[in-house]
C-alpha cells in the first residue's frame, strides 16, 4: 500500500469512529431528555393532584388526572398509571406511591420508573427497586383486577 493509500484508510476510520460516538452520545442524551421531561411533567401532575388534595380533602379522580395530563400535554408520561383508588386511608405518604410511569431505555440510561409518592415527591427508581416496591403495595383486588383487564 502506498502512502496516499494509508492515508485514505486512516481518515475513513477515523470518520468512522467519530460518527459512531456521535450516534451513540445523541442516543443517550437523547434518553437522558426524555427521563427528564417525564420526571417534569410527573412533577407537574404532583402539584395538581396535592392543590386539588388541599382544596377538597381527598385525591382526585383517574378521569381527572387523565383530563388534566392531555390538556397539559404530558407526552412524556403516556402510559402512567394511577393508584389513588388502591391507595387506604392513612398510608405512609413517603412509601405509597400515588403514580408511576415505567420507562425502557438502552445504553448508558438504565430503564426504570418516574414514581409521584403520596407525599407529592418525584424521583427515578431502577426497574427492580420498582418491582419490588410495587410488589409490596399491590392487595389482592388490585391483582385480581389487573388479572381480569
Amino acid at each position: 500500500m502506498n502512502r496516499r493509500q494509508k492515508k485514505l484508510v486512516a481518515n475513513i476510520v477515523v470518520v468512522i469512529t467519530f460518527t459512531v460516538a456521535m450516534v451513540a452520545g445523541f442516543a443517550n442524551m437523547k434518553n437522558l431528555i426524555n427521563r427528564s421531561e417525564a420526571m417534569r411533567a410527573m412533577e407537574l401532575l404532583g402539584g395538581e393532584i396535592l392543590s386539588y388534595r388541599q382544596t377538597y380533602g381527598s385525591l382526585p379522580s383517574e378521569n381527572y388526572v387523565k383530563q388534566f395530563a392531555e390538556q397539559i400535554g404530558v407526552v412524556r408520561l403516556s402510559d402512567f398509571q394511577y393508584r389513588a383508588q388502591w391507595i387506604e386511608y392513612g398510608s405512609d405518604p413517603n412509601a405509597t406511591v400515588l403514580a408511576c410511569a415505567e420507562k425502557k431505555y438502552k445504553g448508558l440510561v438504565k430503564s426504570g420508573a418516574v414514581v409521584l409518592w403520596l407525599s407529592g415527591k418525584v424521583e427515578w427508581i431502577s426497574k427492580k427497586h420498582f418491582c419490588k416496591i410495587m410488589e409490596s403495595q399491590r392487595q389482592r383486588q388490585e391483582l385480581k383486577w389487573i388479572q381480569e383487564h
